[in-house]
């Protein structure tokens, strides 16, 4: 080779990592049209993809059924049952691949049931399909959704609610001898009592987000127990509470802190129960006086006195709210991985060990 060829070639070489780098990542979207049809959509659509698909939400390219090849849309729709549930995997031809399913499961008496993979951590990597999932009260689930979650190999509930929620309204799982019930006893307490004197949404917000950290030292117990049965790798787990986004919106934040989830992404997690279970579906129970799942007689008086503003946020999940939750988590430990090291029981070689069995 001369000496032309092989600056040439070496400058290629050198060049070669830096325009993977700037390759835009492969990240899709899953959303179950009917029944019988999903539809999926993904970013790089010049760059012709396949679409590969299983009902292990792990199996290797080479155990998956093609279902398309040299999609240049970005899109496919595809018909696909609902159980067993499909896990895909969508390859382009630059090399970009990426695991996807649906996010919210197909549950008739669900709310806010979903799944929490599929997040990208800091190192490229993805959280694994399904293992985590995040719900709120599991109360209404139906006789067709227990034999759907049975499917997936649900093997813990930690049930967030305090006993006098639970009480009110069982978990159905409490009659199953396949998934352990795991919860301890405690009452709410004062933890989002100043949400009740707010009169403008930044003093909401405040006030919620100072609930959020209330809540590291109340469910401490709960907490503790969650990491420790990701640790023994007892999944599939469902962390719940009743609306699914408060204590359950805080355990899944740490937990994908936990695995090196970027914060933007843990946020947007937490804001995206708003769009499975608006604030709007909330506040016209409020304004009808209907009764709602975990709420007292009193504390339902004292939303529809509420001004609107600081009801959406009491009602939501503004991504506003979770901010400054992991700020002060921030600020107060050190960050998440540290939090969970100092009150969860999480050591380096835990931490390392998560990271190892959660992401693909």
């Amino acid at each position: 080779m001369d000496r032309r060829s092989f600056l040439l070639t070496a400058a290629a070489l050198a060049a070669a990592p830096q325009a993977l780098a700037a390759r835009p990542v492969l990240e899709a979207k899953a959303v179950r049209l009917s029944p019988k049809a999903v539809r999926l959509t993904w970013n790089g659509k010049s760059t012709p993809a396949s679409v590969f698909v299983s009902s292990d939400p792990d199996a290797p390219r080479l155990f998956m059924r093609e279902m398309r090849s040299g999609v240049t849309s970005g899109a496919a729709e595809l018909s696909l049952q609902a159980a067993p549930r499909p896990y895909f995997l969508v390859a382009d031809k630059a090399g970009g691949q990426t695991r996807v399913a649906e996010r919210i499961l197909p549950l008739q008496g669900g709310r806010n049931f979903r799944d929490l993979g599929g997040y990208r951590a800091a190192d490229g990597r993805q959280v694994r399909w399904g293992r985590i999932y995040r719900s709120g009260v599991m109360s209404g689930l139906t006789p067709a959704d227990m034999t759907y979650l049975s499917g997936l190999g649900v093997a813990v509930i930690c049930d967030l609610r305090s006993v006098q929620e639970r009480t009110a309204e069982p978990t159905p799982f409490l009659k199953t001898e396949e998934t352990r019930v795991a919860a301890h006893d405690y009452e709410m307490g004062a933890s989002l009592n100043a949400m009740y004197r707010a009169t403008t949404r930044a003093e909401a917000v405040q006030a919620f987000a100072d609930g959020y950290v209330q809540f590291i030292d109340m469910l401490t117990p709960q907490y503790t127990e969650m990491f420790d049965h990701l640790v023994r790798r007892e999944t599939p787990l469902a962390m719940n509470c009743s609306a699914g986004k408060d204590r359950t919106g805080m355990a899944a934040a740490l937990v994908l802190s936990v695995l090196g989830v970027p914060r933007q992404t843990v946020v947007a997690d937490y804001a995206l129960t708003q769009t499975y279970t608006p604030p709007s579906m909330y506040t016209q129970q409020v304004s009808k006086g209907a009764p709602m799942s975990g709420v007292s007689t009193a504390q339902a008086q004292a939303f529809a006195r509420m001004p609107p503003e600081v009801l959406n946020v009491l009602m939501g999940s503004d991504p506003d709210v979770m901010r400054i939750a992991l700020k002060a988590v921030d600020d107060k430990f050190g960050g998440p991985v540290a939090l969970a090291k100092a009150r969860f029981g999480l050591t380096d070689a835990k931490v390392a060990r998560l990271r190892e069995t959660y992401l693909i």
